[in-house]
């Protein structure tokens, strides 16, 4: 019987989830595995990687940790063959990262269970904490649940999943929810949005707090294949799929959403938001379906401009509730992202504008999937 890959990274993820640090498959010898990331009290971190054959090793991390690191950087060989490096301090929040060996190789720390899955391979990930608990560390609260749904999908002829949030007392219950569908990036995967993101964290302690109605979140996958096409077959870029990813979303993933899970159907109670490739497909669906889709977030990414300087002013201020933009001013996004504000502000579409700092990464997106979500639902 042919495993999915989405099973198996499920399990994959599973069994991280349920352990500690633990011995890593990486290492033969367990005698010789470092502790690596150290994150210090001062918010200083520690790499160690026991790689005695290596000439070179460097650290590669995401824009946090270059932005206080400048470049990659290279870690210093010391006894037994255990290299290492301390970087910071780091401001508080979520980093990725992982190491070059010899210019070539490229892996995550094997000392790390954490790590975030993407379509060409994991990267490790870890958390520097401030001094009251970020939105996406989990805190005493009652929690939702996550569900993965497979699927076999008419339009593409292929066997697919969605994960889904339900908040805290779904099962227990009988009422109806609202419904947001989030939309992951180019090269992440239906998981990517709970794995990494954290998103039903974020849920969770928000719904705690009293900020945001409680809803059902529905995570799909983005990409049309899960192959990874050589440069030379590859579209130009992401969006050339987006076509067959919206109709996938509208005819494959809602309706069976709807019969198996207890939500609202009416578009007042139906929002779609993505971050980076899937900002660009929410607001091309959400723009071509406000018949379904009452609010529309795109994090660190455009739409179709052509498309936005088309529509009616007066027809989108009327049917949308809330249309939210968000992007890093050192974002390789921004100039596109800022260009659809300066449109919509020229129109006069009412519009939230999130400017902050920092750049395509999660740290971002997680805030800006907690300042959204307040604004769902509350007519």
């Amino acid at each position: 019987m042919r495993i999915p890959l989405a099973a198996i990274l499920a399990l994959t993820f599973v069994a991280t989830a349920l352990c500690q640090r633990q011995p890593a498959p990486f290492y033969e010898d367990t005698n010789n595995i470092p502790v690596s990331p150290e994150v210090h009290a001062d918010r200083r971190v520690t790499f160690r990687l026991y790689a005695p054959k290596a000439s070179e090793v460097l650290l590669m991390g995401s824009p946090g940790i270059l932005e206080a690191i400048k470049k990659p950087m290279p870690l210093e060989r010391g006894d037994k063959g255990v290299w290492s490096l301390t970087v910071g301090p780091l401001d508080p929040g979520f980093y990725t990262y992982g190491y070059a060996i010899d210019g070539g190789l490229r892996m995550p720390d094997p000392s790390n269970p954490n790590l975030e899955q993407r379509r060409w391979g994991p990267t490790s990930l870890f958390v520097v904490p401030g001094e009251s608990k970020a939105v996406f560390e989990e805190r005493q609260v009652p929690h939702g649940t996550v569900h993965v749904s497979f699927y076999d999908s008419p339009n593409l002829k292929t066997q697919r999943s969605f994960y889904v949030y339900t908040p805290p007392g779904y099962e227990a219950g009988k009422r109806k929810y609202p419904v947001l569908y989030l939309l992951h990036g180019n090269g992440q995967i239906e998981a990517s949005w709970t794995w990494t993101g954290r998103a039903n964290v974020i849920l969770d302690n928000l719904i705690a707090d009293g900020k945001v109605k409680p809803m059902i979140v529905v995570m799909p996958y983005g990409h049309v294949g899960r192959e990874i096409k050589t440069p030379a077959s590859a579209p130009a870029n992401p969006g050339a799929d987006m076509a067959s990813i919206e109709k996938e979303l509208l005819t494959g993933v809602k309706p069976l959403v709807e019969s198996k899970y207890r939500v609202l159907t009416d578009r007042n109670h139906r929002a779609i938001g993505g971050l980076s490739m899937g900002a660009a497909q929410s607001l091309q669906i959400g723009l071509h379906n406000l018949d379904q889709f009452a609010y529309i977030a795109a994090f660190s990414g455009g739409g179709n401009r052509a498309e936005w300087e088309k529509a009616d002013a007066s027809m989108l201020n009327r049917k949308l509730k809330v249309l939210w933009l968000g992007c890093g001013t050192e974002d390789f996004a921004y100039p596109g992202v800022k260009s659809m504000h300066d449109l919509l502000t020229s129109k006069d579409v009412k519009h939230v504008w999130n400017e902050s700092g920092a750049g395509h990464s999660w740290p971002n997106w997680q805030v800006y999937l907690s300042k959204y979500a307040p604004l769902l639902f509350r007519d």
